[in-house]
């Protein structure tokens, strides 16, 4: 529940990164008395579920050892498949680091039955599929979701990798490049650099010490060791069915589940691979007691604590680790977090557990977000969390706490929604490793009994000589390089001095441990019937404008309120947009303790701004209590007290924010570059927007306040267990409060550009990372629905086509893909890539190239592939939402846009039942080839090619 996974997971956030090759070796042996015991033990297991999940679950030991689960929804439209090995960057050779992910990189290259490289993932986009992997510390997983009906085919591709892998060596240098353009777009990134340092700063003799990510450098051939070589006796040793958990989510039977898992799965080899086990600790005393400071590349200033401690996972059913967690995160009035930010010393206070991260123990760790002020206050910092650590381990070990969280999480599971199909897919392999076969859904909420004894075993571990002290920022004085990344640490003892004065300082600290939690309750809000199944308008009057939808498919205790105060003036000077900024971000610092209290009790508080930058209020959950926090918040904005150390702790976060946008991925800032270039008014620069940050008085932050409170308009989005007259009281109340004024027909909306046939922007931006990205984008010049309908199933075909050649076949670039959407109903169409080794003006070139070749191939697709992608992608459009939160959101946007027919979806897939092929390749001639429309070329050159010209644009 609290378990902090590898960096390397990260991946999942950054595109499309993949994989190839495996192995057969003879059919299992027969099964051994003992394995058919387990056999019976696994499928009579009841797996414990909500009384909220109508899915179907069970699980099946195959005659190989491989163990499944298997999930049955009748009213899914997809499946989604995860397998998980317990192999993983631990694992790695000494002589061929980052071997477990090159691996994971060259698993899905072809196999004996399906040669072609990406077959699958083509098979799976044809069906608007997703697929992906990633290689963590302690296991691989890898997943794919498409439509349900294609499930059987899928498998038959999928299986296949896992039994008889090609390993054609003629994609070695294609993946090896691969793993080092995704080790380069890392190593200029803090987080990924912290990653490492925690490595560098663990027992010399444990496997997290090394590289683990691998790039040119490490995977290759050497003497005694010969790249191929390894990779094959790496996937002999570990990829065996023993080895392997194995998660279907569909909507077939569990009879038809059982038979497809026998069918695809039963004859992967098994070699009867023993567990891998890391049995050296990763932090002995040797590594304790130290400060270690890390120079960032980013603007961050940080500080956290680390505690070493032993694996206790075994203890999940009694749950120590969350019982602290829950203590320690508290942001109710006199706790850590909350007098920290009270003394201006923290933005935020956060903490993590994660026992087994280094396999035989792991870390319970303490997270604070410095201000300026709290940078020069560090031992006072360090010495409050030591004090508020005592407090716990004196008066914190108390049955009350346990008796309010046991109740907490026995509501929540008892009104527990389902997953989405690919993320309890993703979840439930590698689950399968570490928890009962019964326990896999309710694993995190199970809370036995109060053991203080466990308790305290945690505690006595969590004591300042055992702690390792991190110093984060980009001031700090390093003495050491990190070795493949940018950056730099140093690590020192602590002294006795010091020890003695954090413990002279934490004497004279005052804390109280969190009170009963106000918010909670544990009787259910009357059911409200399901009478509008589409927003229906319950006040429309001056100054206020409500809807109202109920949910179908989840009618239970739960709701969203999403407020917002629609203002019109925050993009006409430099000066409103910062200040409006900087004012709801001051008024959320304000509610941290609210919002934290109410997320304890079930309730999600949202505090933002709106594209129009109007204070946006949201808040989901249980309905209970949300009328009564809708005007405590209200009120408080009403009443918010703009100070002068508010304003300048919200520059700071502010221009840190904006300074640190520059050292994102090459791709997000040019799209980031894409949404300015779109806005039809308040463009400004990065640049711009500092120096109007710096100069800003509090004054003009007061008068921002006042004129949003006095020329608004409240617009009300209510979905879920509400009914009319709450809806009513809460739009009539909230309104009063506000002292709203303007009427819904001067409601405004956020204005983006026009697109002008034929019109070229070019823009071209020099960035801090190494690497450069290009994005190709193409405008309609009309609003048209039919034609971004047309657009997304084209995006269906050229995407994985384009990820086929330019990254795999060609490692042009590691992030390559398309999109398709549309920018205020003007339909979209975009190429991206994003390289480590080709210059911008190389890489347009080729894009324009694959472009005009595209043609050719959308010519020769065969009718039935359309058909079979059109049937996909409105199955996907069609599917039932999984949890009452989407279906209470699914007419958001529309609001949002003021787009009060609530029919889009109907809309949108009446219009792709009508696309035809020649739509395709008539509006790929005219928009892409043509551009008929408008076209913008970002650019992003990397600090590597500050040399060559950007690309010419015409």
């Amino acid at each position: 529940m609290l378990k902090r996974y590898s960096l390397l997971a990260a991946s999942l956030l950054l595109g499309t990164l993949w994989l190839a090759g495996c192995e057969s070796t003879g059919p299992a042996p027969a099964a051994t008395q003992g394995q058919q015991a387990g056999v019976v033990a696994v499928e009579n297991a009841r797996i414990i579920k909500s009384p909220n999940d109508d899915r179907q679950y069970s699980a099946v030991l195959l005659p190989n050892g491989l163990q499944a689960v298997l999930v049955t929804d009748p009213a899914s439209e997809v499946a989604a498949v995860s397998l998980a090995v317990k192999v993983g960057s631990y694992q790695d050779p000494d002589s061929q680091l980052g071997l477990a992910h090159y691996l994971e990189h060259m698993l899905f290259l072809g196999t004996e039955k399906y040669p072609e490289p990406n077959s699958f993932q083509k098979f799976v986009d044809g069906n608007a599929g997703v697929w992906n992997a990633y290689t963590a510390r302690d296991h691989t997983n890898y997943f794919f979701q498409l439509k349900a009906d294609q499930l059987d085919k899928a498998l038959d591709f999928f299986s296949d990798y896992f039994r008889a892998p090609t390993f054609d060596p003629q994609y070695s240098d294609k993946e090896r490049n691969a793993v080092n353009s995704e080790w380069s777009m890392g190593r200029t990134n803090d987080n990924w650099i912290m990653y490492r340092i925690s490595g560098l700063t663990s027992n010399p003799a444990h496997p997290a010490h090394r590289f683990t990510t691998g790039n040119l450098e490490t995977l290759s051939d050497k003497p005694g060791s010969l790249l191929q070589e390894e990779l094959r006796a790496f996937y002999n040793r570990y990829y065996s069915a023993n080895n392997m958990k194995l998660t279907i989510v569909g909507n077939q039977s569990q009879a038809e589940l059982k038979a497809l898992a026998e069918k695809h799965f039963a004859s992967i080899p098994n070699k009867n691979t023993p567990r891998p086990e890391v049995k050296v600790p990763g932090l002995t005393k040797a590594e304790q007691g130290q400060h270690i400071h890390v120079k960032t590349l980013k603007d961050l200033k940080q500080l956290f604590i680390e505690f070493p401690i032993a694996d206790n996972g075994d203890l999940w059913r009694v749950k120590p680790n969350e019982y602290l967690h829950y203590l320690i995160s508290s942001e109710e009035p006199g706790t850590l977090g909350e007098q920290l930010r009270r003394e201006g010393l923290a933005n935020s206070v956060s903490a993590s557990v994660s026992p087994d991260e280094y396999g035989m123990d792991g870390t319970f760790s303490v997270y604070v977000d410095l201000t300026a002020k709290g940078m020069d206050s560090k031992d006072r910092i360090i010495s409050s969390i030591f004090a508020y650590i005592e407090l716990m381990q004196a008066k914190g070990v108390d049955e009350r706490y346990y008796r309010e969280i046991k109740a907490m999480w026995d509501k929540d599971f008892a009104s527990a929604e389902k997953q989405k199909p690919l993320q309890q897919a993703m979840e439930l392999s590698p689950k399968q490793f570490d928890y009962p076969v019964e326990n896999l859904l309710n694993s995190g909420f199970v809370y036995e009994r109060f053991d203080a004894k466990a308790i305290h075993a945690v505690l006595k571990q969590l004591t300042p000589e055992r702690a390792r002290i991190w110093h984060v920022s980009n001031s700090e004085t390093t003495d050491q390089a990190v070795p493949f990344y940018e950056g730099g640490y140093a690590v020192k003892k602590f002294t006795r001095a010091e020890l003695k004065n954090w413990a002279k300082l934490g004497k004279t600290m005052e804390f109280k441990l969190p009170p009963e939690n106000d918010l909670f309750t544990d009787k259910p809000a009357p059911i409200v019937a399901a009478t509008h199944l589409k927003p229906h308008k319950v006040i429309e009057q001056k100054g206020v404008e409500a809807w109202l939808v109920h949910n179908e498919h989840f009618q239970e205790d739960k709701g969203l309120l999403e407020l917002n105060l629609n203002i019109d003036f925050a993009y006409n000077t430099i000066q409103e947009l910062v200040a409006a900024n900087l004012v709801s971000d001051i008024y959320s610092m304000h509610q941290t303790s609210l919002v934290d209290r109410a997320g304890r009790a079930g309730i999600t508080i949202g505090l933002a701004l709106s594209a129009e930058k109007g204070q946006l209020f949201s808040i989901y959950g249980y309905t209970e209590k949300q009328a009564g926090l809708v005007q405590t918040l209200l009120q408080d904005y009403v009443a918010l007290n703009l100070s002068e150390d508010d304003l300048a702790k919200a520059k700071d976060r502010l221009v840190k924010n904006i300074a640190n946008n520059k050292k994102e991925i090459p791709i997000r800032q040019a799209f980031n570059r894409f949404g300015l270039l779109t806005r039809a008014k308040g463009n400004w620069s990065d640049d711009e927007v500092i120096a109007a940050a710096q100069t800003i008085s509090l004054a003009q932050l007061q008068a921002h306040h006042q004129q949003v409170l006095a020329n608004h308009l409240l617009r009300i989005y209510a979905a879920g267990n509400f009914t009319d007259n709450t809806v009513r009281h809460i739009a009539t109340q909230s309104a009063a409060t506000l002292g709203s004024s303007k009427l819904p027909a001067e409601r405004y909306l956020m204005q983006t550009i026009t697109p002008v046939a034929g019109k070229l922007v070019s823009d071209n931006v020099d960035i801090d990372p190494t690497d450069n990205a290009l994005v190709d984008i193409y405008l309609g010049s009309q609003k048209d629905l039919s034609q971004q309908a047309q657009l997304m199933l084209l995006n269906g075909l050229f995407s994985t086509d384009i990820f086929t050649q330019l990254r795999t076949n060609e490692q042009l670039g590691y992030v390559v893909g398309s999109t398709a959407s549309a920018l205020n109903d003007y339909p979209l169409f975009g190429l991206y890539v994003q390289t480590t080794n080709t210059s911008l003006a190389d890489l347009k070139t080729r894009m324009d190239k694959f472009r005009r070749d595209y043609l050719a191939s959308l010519q020769a697709l065969e009718p039935a592939q359309l058909e079979q992608l059109k049937a996909a992608e409105i199955a996907q459009i069609l599917q039932k939402p999984n949890d009452y939160r989407a279906e209470a959101a699914r007419h958001l946007q529309e609001f949002k846009e003021a787009k009060f027919s609530f029919d889009r979806k109907e809309q949108f897939v009446a219009e792709l039942q009508k696309v035809t092929k020649a739509d395709l390749i008539s509006i790929y001639q005219q928009l892409v080839l043509g551009k008929k429309g408008q076209n913008l070329v970002i650019q992003t050159r990397g600090a590597n090619y500050r040399n060559q010209n950007f690309a010419p644009v015409k």
